[in-house]
């Protein structure tokens, strides 16, 4: 396995103790707040709210056209606010068993920027771009999660498609998380040509990770574009709705090299999660498994041929 440049993993450690610190700050004064609902605004049809619930905070974005919805965008534990709480952000953790040392990540869909938050916290030599169509939703999780942009961390109001339509920079990793309610994906953020536009963003060796609602009417036609799309295809089947897709050009990843490469990531950052519950998770999808026998010794970071 090829390793990671050890001055690009070289954590910045001062900054990290002051950054935790800051959340720690900012965590305790809604857990001290007497109010449940700390922030509501209204986008189209939409209702972007971050409520209070026990010890931890939540974003909802609420269809006003539907009477109810248990489907929620972010969650944050106020005690520990760079554990990440939902299932499929832990799942995508997994993006770093590929790229360790990315030097450049883009994010869609920013939620409570939990997700961010945490990579931007944990991978001090990175570059972050964070793209949110809803000017609420980055003013809650500005106001309430924790989301600091930086000169390392940008956010971008803007869709998606539209936003790599016009963009011409290449992604280390590119994670995409775009939902509104009830866990269905835009249908224009799940069509083959918009993975391709995706595809054609990644540096050589790069991945995409895409989190996919099990519902989503596009569900079987993003895992069928993303087989044509990439040599290596894994899924990572959440605790809940949903499901990671990864999709890269570099060869798949035996068991055992998963397995220890999870341990070398674990060693490198404290997620304060364990990682083996979720790479037990990973299905191999492309190559099969079962016609495609991986070479455990050869290097899981050289490219296949073919992909985007």
């Amino acid at each position: 396995m090829d390793e990671p440049d050890p001055e690009h993993t070289k954590p910045d450690i001062s900054w990290q103790r002051a950054n935790e610190a800051r959340l720690r700050r900012e965590a305790q004064q809604w857990a001290e707040s007497q109010e449940t609902t700390l922030f509501t605004e209204e986008w189209g049809r939409y209702y972007v709210a971050v409520t209070r619930e026990g010890r931890r905070l939540v974003l909802w974005m609420l269809d006003a056209e539907v009477a109810n919805t248990d489907w929620i965008q972010s969650a944050m534990d106020l005690r520990e606010p760079l554990r990440l709480q939902s299932s499929y952000t832990q799942a995508m953790i997994l993006s770093l068993l590929w790229q360790p040392a990315p030097n450049s990540v883009f994010l869609s869909g920013l939620g409570g920027g939990c997700l961010a938050t945490t990579l931007h916290h944990h991978l001090t030599r990175s570059r972050f771009t964070c793209v949110e169509i809803a000017v609420p939703v980055v003013t809650a999780a500005t106001r309430y999660f924790g989301f600091l942009p930086d000169e390392r961390l940008s956010v971008k109001i803007a869709d998606v498609r539209d936003f790599l339509d016009e963009d011409t920079a290449e992604y280390d990793l590119m994670l995409l998380d775009v939902f509104c309610d009830h866990g269905v994906s835009p249908e224009h953020a799940t069509t083959p040509d918009f993975l391709t536009l995706c595809c054609s963003r990644l540096r050589d060796g790069g991945l995409l990770a895409m989190n996919l609602g099990n519902r989503d009417p596009a569900f079987a036609e993003v895992v069928s574009s993303l087989c044509d799309l990439f040599p290596t295809v894994y899924a990572c089947r959440g605790r809940g709705s949903t499901t990671v897709f990864f999709g890269t050009g570099k060869r798949p990843l035996s068991p055992r090299q998963l397995q220890e490469a999870s341990v070398e990531l674990e060693q490198r950052h404290d997620f304060l999660f364990q990682l083996s519950p979720w790479v037990a998770r990973l299905e191999q999808l492309q190559p099969p498994p079962s016609v495609h026998d991986v070479d455990r010794t050869a290097s899981p970071n050289a490219d296949l041929e073919g992909g985007c």
